[in-house]
């Protein structure tokens, strides 16, 4: 079944064909598969001219984790290059989701790689994102007001039954979510409201002493701005409702939902804008031009809806001046609201939906122009050049000039058959390859449609499988033989397990059988689609020999089954995994993808004696049945029986074979022309297995009664699940409902209802729907059925000057550049890094500006260092391809071509090439070169940067008041990821009288550096994990917490880091476990502190995370202010004074030469960042060495390493350990000064010596 579902070449198919023509990607989060686990499912669609209409095929199917958002598109990514699936032919992207920040950042980084790639997901939540937004920018409560009314109602008995069913009956309505955020059930409770806002009056004033909230609700009830606006809501989501209708009718053509995206997008931008403004929102998509008041239709003006005009006509004393200025805010605000998520969510501009709309419609080829064709190619990326212009221009000319018919009228072909008659007519490219006209249409072709349902995608993905792809060349023998293989293990050998029950047999059927017979099937049962787990069958495998008819091999395929439990070391993905760089990390569960229905693994947990009666009518044959098997594969026809025996296709009916009980299955269509006298062709419920029966054997399944076998139905599991198949059907057909309950129960009531005649409709009621067959001539284009926008009621319209109101104009760093020097604007108005107006923050190092965007790639990217020690990325933009690098042996920074050239000036960067050697703007005395010039107190600037890059405010952490001299005592410390003792080394400098310390440990090095040099004073316990809150009431109270998990999965120095959430990176996370177990509770005044360490250069997602779980902000310190050494560190806690200025003590040794042994020199006075890695120590773009001894260079020793990092000299020096590995332990250990400078602060609250 799996080799029927994902093709006989899988994947070398979708290789090839993804490698020829414009794909799109299907994503398919979280989908169920039942027994509590989840997959993500990858499908593939792209137009096939060869069958003339658009195909979608299963990809890959990989287990839902919770990874990053970065992991997750490298892993997808990855997936795409291992199947050799080239990115450049990518032009659509599909996904269910779509509403969330991480499917926008997916996204984001998609785009990043492939930048013309459509995204239609997008339009999934743009109604209901849109009408979220637009309630929630108004004054009036509504979503406060329809909810409050809604909880009265279900909580109350006692209440006016007429008027709960307003609120209680209507579906479906997500108590989870504002009724804003769900624009069908909100427009739907603002009619039925509006019918009864008289009776709702009256009925909450009888109740207002009931309480304060009766009473609130019925003031808003009574007031007559909340019912107006109630008015205006009716009018203004009626677009949005009936543009979500037609989005979800999953038979809407693509076409016409585009141009009904733009006609509402047209209705509501009318509604509120001149239009003047209209025509430039359209076309610039300028977000700016709806917050200035002058774009703005005036009140008199604004489309409010008929029903609240006469309102406000009839109740204007009532209102008074000051509510109706607030309503027409309001309304205002709500149109700005819902264009600004439309705009945020469209997959194209305005004009190039209705371009694709109109291109695509056969009846309006000669109402487009080729400007129009070559505008919406340069969009979707198929024009990149002059000449592929011209060649679009010329090939366009040619189709319009063609025949229209293209061999057929245009009256008998959908859309699809009519584009894939012209491709193949016409417009092939040089040497095999698409011509630039064919490759639009097929972009154009294969755009997903916007809410495409996973079920329905998978049934598609069935249905396109080989028997509608497969190559007219493969004979019926190439097939059989490529069918017989086995799945499991790629060979020809047939396995059967002796203890596994079957089903009815099948044929193996007719290579030249049709793929109708599966439409039918679908028709008369709904196709449903298994991703079956894969699981290891190695053992109890026996081959089943002592069988009169033992079961063809290509059965394998179908009923084989593997151990679903996880090993390492399996390789990742269903193809091409072995060789993944991704294959070092743990192994993600594997799916494959299947044709029924989610199936949990089989077991075997029957005993000997039972294992002999578990057997189906598939292990024997009869001489009235002609009984083989194959797996099954999508026939390409089926024709209808006409011998009148009855038994027509899809009737369901009990068959017999020798030696089994009667058995329900499913008559289908016959695979040839003429079906031989008195044989139907069967579907066994319980697998889906065929076998052509003679109608002798066959019974009606009215006969319930007679063929139900009670011994079958509690000895066979295939058996129950086969009559619980057909009564399903046999309900759905019958129009019989159960009520929801557990399997058993409602399968017993199944057969209750089979046993008493299927009532009421009996026997008729059995019978299959009356199929027809699709209509092939269509006499009426459905593209031909002309559109209407929505517009706002016929106003006379003021037309004001068009020199009113200019936009605002964003910039290129070239346009930033001649603004503040021909025109005097203010540097910091700009972002330094890209140009634009839209600013964030300030740059921290010189004068200007960062936009949000810019923002974020400054804190990922500024302490990110290459391997000989500089940054990877340019100071002032952290981006730039080529780069020059500061020549002042103690700086590590660079600057890119482009910062040089525009900032500085012209010819810049060939000057400095020359100067060697060349200090950079950090270096160099602080004054202005061109534009750029750097901030005095940059350093500072830094460390105010950093403190709230997360984007997050947060509480105050609690205050402790100092203790008295006399009342302090001894501290108490819990020490995870301890490493060299770090934390006890500094309180015991600074005095603390340590009364118990507690360290958490798993490198044997480390623990045995803190056991030797500290004596035995440090407890060293196990892993962080093994920690439990018995262990913590035995060893507390503790009064300080320490640590810093990994950064090995953090650090975006590490390409393949997954993140916060896999890997050592979940580490953090034990941290935050014990750090709520350590909190003192509420009204306990001892205090408690915390610290929490990790490097700076992390995702800025992963950031946020510890942020938001800490519910602080970091403070960075670099140790490079206070030793020789950079070494920036982001700190989260809550000691006194974190964030106050790094001081220099007497013992500090700031420069490299303080470290040194006698007799050595050193050639800088500041190192780069010493990591566990050997090559670190090496700096600048020579690598050279950091020491001269005897006119020779030299490494550093490791006493002097161990000064550097502000340790005792020979700290690390234990059980003869080596350089390397004592090089190790330093890497991953805090600086000394550092961490003296924030345990400082506790001395006000803890016993000195």
């Amino acid at each position: 079944m799996a080799r029927y579902v994902m093709g006989l070449k899988y994947p070398k198919d979708i290789t090839d064909i993804c490698c020829q023509t414009p794909y799109c990607i299907y994503l398919y989060q979280n989908v169920d598969l039942g027994d509590t686990e989840r997959a993500n499912v990858i499908l593939v669609g792209f137009f096939s001219e060869t069958v003339g209409k658009s195909v979608i095929r299963f990809f890959d199917v990989t287990q839902c984790t919770a990874e990053s958002v970065q992991t997750a598109f490298d892993c997808f990514v990855e997936t795409l290059k291992k199947f050799d699936i080239p990115i450049h032919n990518l032009a659509a992207f599909y996904s269910e989701g779509g509403a969330s920040a991480d499917d926008d950042n997916f996204l984001s980084r998609l785009k990043e790689i492939s930048p013309n790639v459509v995204n239609m997901g997008s339009l999934c939540h743009m109604v209901d994102c849109a009408s979220k937004s637009g309630v929630a920018a108004m004054s009036t409560l509504v979503d406060e007001l329809v909810l409050d009314i809604r909880n009265h109602f279900l909580s109350s008995s006692k209440t006016n039954q007429k008027l709960k069913e307003l609120f209680v009956n209507v579906e479906p309505f997500d108590s989870a979510r504002p009724a804003s955020a769900q624009c069908l059930v909100l427009s739907e409770i603002i009619k039925k409201m509006l019918a009864a806002w008289p009776d709702l009056i009256k009925y909450f004033q009888s109740r207002t002493l009931k309480g304060d909230k009766i009473r609130v609700i019925c003031e808003r009830l009574e007031s007559h701005k909340v019912r107006v606006t109630f008015l205006f809501l009716k009018h203004a989501l009626e677009p949005l409702c009936a543009f979500s209708l037609k989005l979800q009718n999953q038979e809407s053509l693509l076409p016409l939902l585009l141009k009904d995206l733009s006609g509402t997008l047209r209705a509501y931008a009318g509604r509120l804008l001149l239009p003047e403004a209209t025509v430039k929102l359209l076309k610039s998509q300028d977000l700016k031009l709806l917050g200035k008041a002058e774009n703005v239709l005036p009140h008199s003006e604004l489309c409010v809806g008929p029903e609240a005009e006469k309102y406000l006509t009839e109740h204007e004393d009532d209102l008074g001046a000051a509510d109706k200025a607030v309503f027409f805010k309001d309304a205002a605000l709500f149109y700005s609201a819902v264009i600004m998520q439309m705009l945020q969510r469209l997959p194209l501009n305005d004009s190039s939906l209705r371009n694709i709309s109109t291109l695509l419609n056969p009846a309006c080829k000669l109402k487009i122009t080729g400007k129009m064709v070559v505008d919406l190619a340069s969009q979707l990326g198929v024009c990149s050049n002059s000449e592929e212009t011209s060649q679009l221009n010329d090939e366009f000319l040619e189709y319009q000039l063609s025949e229209s018919d293209t061999g057929a009228s245009l009256s008998c072909l959908s859309m699809q058959q009519y584009w894939s008659n012209v491709l193949k007519s016409s417009f092939s490219g040089s040497g095999g390859q698409l011509s630039v006209f064919q490759r639009l249409m097929l972009t154009l072709l294969c755009l997903p449609h916007p809410a495409l349902k996973a079920e329905i995608a998978f049934s598609k993905a069935v249905e396109n499988g080989d028997a509608s792809l497969i190559d007219d060349s493969l004979s019926r023998s190439e097939w059989e033989d490529t069918t017989d293989l086995d799945l499991t293990n790629g060979t020809e050998d047939s396995f059967q397990s002796a203890e596994e029950p079957s089903s009815p047999p099948r044929p193996k059927q007719n290579a030249e059988t049709s793929s109708t017979d599966m439409v039918e099937l679908c028709r008369m049962k709904p196709c449903v689609v298994l991703v079956e787990k894969r699981i290891n069958y190695t053992e109890n495998v026996i081959i089943q020999s002592n069988q009169k008819t033992a079961k063809s091999s290509s059965d394998v395929g179908d009923e084989s089954f593997w151990d679903n439990s996880f090993k390492e070391g399996v390789p990742r993905g269903i193809y091409g995994w072995d060789s993944s760089l991704r294959q070092k990390p743990p192994a993600r569960k594997i799916y494959q993808a299947g044709a029924n229905s989610w199936e949990k693994p089989k077991t075997d947990n029957c005993s000997p004696s039972t294992k002999k009666n578990l057997s189906t009518p598939l292990e024997k044959k009869s001489k009235t049945a002609i009984c083989s098997s194959t797996p099954r594969k999508a026939a390409k026809k089926s024709f209808p029986y006409t011998d009148g025996k009855g038994f027509r296709v899809g009737e369901l009916v009990w068959g017999k074979v020798k030696g089994f009980s009667w058995w329900p299955g499913l008559v289908a269509g016959w695979p040839h022309k003429q079906a031989p006298a008195s044989m139907r062709r069967v579907e066994w419920f319980g697998d889906g297995m065929y076998s052509e029966i003679y109608t002798e054997m066959l019974l009606p399944f009215a006969a319930f009664s007679e063929c139900f076998s009670n011994t079958s139905y509690a000895d066979l599991p295939a058996y129950k699940d086969a009559i619980f198949q057909s009564l399903k059907i046999a309900g759905e057909r019958s129009g019989k409902t159960f009520p929801p309950c557990k399997k058993d129960e409602q399968q017993k009531l199944m057969v209750e209802w089979a046993f008493k005649g299927f009532q009421p409709g009996g026997a008729e009621g059995l019978k299959p729907p009356e199929i027809t067959e699709p209509a092939v001539v269509i006499k009426e284009d459905p593209m031909e059925i002309p559109i209407q926008d929505y517009q706002p009621p016929v106003k006379k319209i003021k037309y004001y000057s068009k020199n009113k109101g200019a936009a605002e104009q964003d910039y290129t760093r070239e346009q930033m550049v001649q603004e503040v020097l021909q025109k005097g604007k203010k540097l910091e108005d700009f972002c330094l890094s890209c140009g634009t107006v839209r600013i964030e923050i300030f740059h921290p190092l010189f004068e200007g500006s960062l936009c949000l965007k810019c923002k974020d790639n400054f804190c990922e990217t500024l302490y990110r260092y290459d391997e000989d020690g500089y940054q990877s990325y340019c100071t002032v933009c952290c981006a730039g391809q080529e780069v020059i690098l500061c020549g002042n042996s103690s700086c590590c920074r660079c600057y890119c071509i482009d910062c040089l050239e525009f900032l500085v000036g012209p010819g810049t960067f060939e000057k400095v090439k020359e100067v060697e050697p060349w200090h950079c703007y950090l270096c160099l005395p602080s004054k202005r070169y061109g534009l750029l010039k750097q901030r005095p107190n940059w350093s500072v600037k830094v460390q105010e940067f950093f403190v709230n890059t997360s984007a997050m405010e947060f509480e105050p952490h609690r205050v402790y008041p100092s203790i008295p001299a006399d009342q302090r005592r001894p501290i108490k410390v819990l020490s995870l990821f301890d490493g060299i003792a770090t934390g006890y080394l500094v309180l015991k400098d600074l005095g603390f009288k340590v009364d118990r310390y507690i360290a958490s440990e798993i490198c044997e090095d480390s623990i045995a550096v803190g056991l030797i040099k500290h004596e035995g004073k440090i407890e060293h316990v196990d892993d962080v994990r093994s920690i439990t809150k018995k262990h913590i009431a035995e060893w507390g109270p503790f009064d300080l917490l320490i640590g810093g998990s990994p950064c090995n999965d953090l650090s975006i120095v590490n390409p393949a880091r997954k993140g916060l959430f896999e890997g050592t990176g979940r580490l953090f996370f034990e941290y935050y476990r014990l750090l709520n177990i350590l909190k003192p509770k509420e009204g306990d005044s001892r205090p408690f502190f915390w610290l929490f360490e990790n490097v700076v250069a992390m995702g800025v997602r992963d950031k946020q995370d510890i942020c938001r779980f800490l519910e602080c902000n970091p403070v960075l310190i670099d140790a490079v202010k206070v030793s020789p050494a950079h070494r920036a560190r982001n700190f989260w806690g809550n000691i006194p004074g974190m964030n106050r200025p790094l001081a220099i003590s007497l013992n500090d040794k700031v420069e490299l030469q303080a470290c040194l042994e006698h007799g050595r020199i050193a050639k800088f006075k500041k190192v780069r960042t010493i990591t566990t890695r050997p090559n670190s120590i090496k700096q600048g773009k020579q690598e050279m060495l950091p020491v001269v001894m005897n006119g020779k260079e030299d490494n550093l020793w490791c006493t002097e390493l161990e000064r550097i990092f502000g340790f005792p000299k020979h700290y690390t020096d234990v059980y003869n350990m080596g350089r390397g590995a004592r090089q190790k332990v330093l890497g991953r250990s805090w600086s000394v000064p550092v961490i003296r400078h924030l345990f400082a602060p506790l001395k006000d609250y803890f016993a000195c010596e």
